[in-house]
Order: structure tokens, then sequence, then C-alpha cells
């Protein structure tokens, strides 16, 4: 069955579009095509404008949606982006409190540029601006601090004693090689950047105990 358009008569009346997976209806203006219709759904090309309520209970939409009034009650996805590594690997030998990780576990999405250098550390940088949840846990030999901090410029100064604005979370190992682990949920600026960031401690006995995970949460 072929893609049809029926006009109703019953009731208010109106127009019913039916169609199957062998026929697609493309809907054109002055000779572009702006709207097909098939059975697996709906594809708009440009902008969809609504005045009234959008529902449904899931859905992915990539474009714009229009209008001064209306609700949308379904779900907008939007590709997951996060990075998770492990396994201390010392510090960046310019910026001496700005730890390293030996390896990526995943490195999903776009949102996040990681970058490891054997001078600057490890960075994260942010590329959308939204909500961000990060987790990190050290440990060290004697005890010290570990901490997070984003868009410092004092990266040669312990976590401690840099700008207290630019601290995400702070703690401290509380023996010789137990681990410290300190967690932050925030909103970041595009072009921020994020930074696992100590008093340089010595790595303890176990350095898989480094454990560092960022994703965009909003």
């Amino acid at each position: 069955m072929a893609s049809v358009i029926s006009a109703q008569t019953s009731g208010a009346g109106g127009i019913s579009m039916t169609g199957d997976a062998s026929g697609i209806l493309n809907l054109n203006s002055n000779g572009t095509n702006v709207a097909s219709v098939s059975s697996t759904g709906m594809a708009v090309t440009g902008t969809l404008a609504a005045t009234g309520a959008v529902s449904g209970t899931t859905g992915t939409f990539t474009g714009a949606v229009s209008g001064t009034t209306g609700t949308f009650t379904g779900a907008v996805t939007t590709p997951l982006s996060y990075v998770r590594l492990n396994t201390a690997n010392g510090y960046g030998s310019t910026n001496t409190k700005i730890r390293r990780f030996t390896n990526i576990v995943n490195n999903v999405g776009t949102d996040i540029t990681y970058a490891d250098s054997a001078t600057l550390g490890g960075t994260f940088t942010i590329n959308t601006a939204g909500v961000y949840s990060v987790a990190y846990g050290d440990q060290f030999t004697p005890v010290s601090w570990v901490g997070l901090s984003i868009n410092s410029t004092q990266l040669t100064s312990n976590v401690t004693g840099i700008n207290v604005a630019d601290i995400l979370s702070l703690s401290f190992t509380p023996t010789a090689d137990a681990p410290a682990v300190i967690s932050a949920t925030f909103y970041a600026a595009a072009a921020s950047v994020v930074r696992a960031h100590t008093n340089a401690g010595v790595t303890g006995g176990n350095p898989t105990a480094c454990q560092f995970t960022i994703a965009r949460v909003q």
C-alpha cells in the first residue's frame, strides 16, 4: 500500500494520511521538501512551529521547535558524554599540582575533551555549557590533600592555597595509603577546564586507587 491522503467528512472532518513501508508521503513548499511522512514517523526539515501542546513519553528531537505556547511532555534525548580514567601517573612537570592518569576506560561523546600532557597534567575541557558531575578518588603516602579545580590559573600551587572560587571539592586522606573520594556537581560554561588538583602528594602503595570520572548530566 502506498501512502494515501484521505479527506474525512464525518464528525469535524479533516485530512487523514496513511502509509506503510512501501511508500513515503513528501510535503513540498515551493519545490522544496519540508516534511516526509512514512510508517515509521515524520521527519521535518526546518522549523517546526507549535502553538498547542506537543506531548509524548519518549523521543529524540534535533532541530528547532518554536511557538508562543505549548508544552512538551516527552523526552528530548542528547548523546551521553563522559570520561572515566584510572591509575595514578604522577603530575605535570610544569603544572606540578595537576594529576595525570594512566588508563582511559571510557571517553564518550563530544561535550568533554580530555587531554593528558607530560607538562600540563590532565585537563578536561568543557565544550558544551551544562551541568556536570565529577568523582575523583586518590591515595598518598604520607597523607595529603585531594581536590578538584575549575579554571584555576594557580597550577603550581597546592589546591589548599588556590582561590576558593576555583575549588569544586576538597578533602584530606585520613591515613597513609587510605583513599579519599570527593565529588562535585556544578554548572560549567563552555571552555571551562576541570582538573584533578592536589598538593602533589606521593602516590600511595596502590596506584589503581586513583580513579576519575566526569560526565555531563544536563
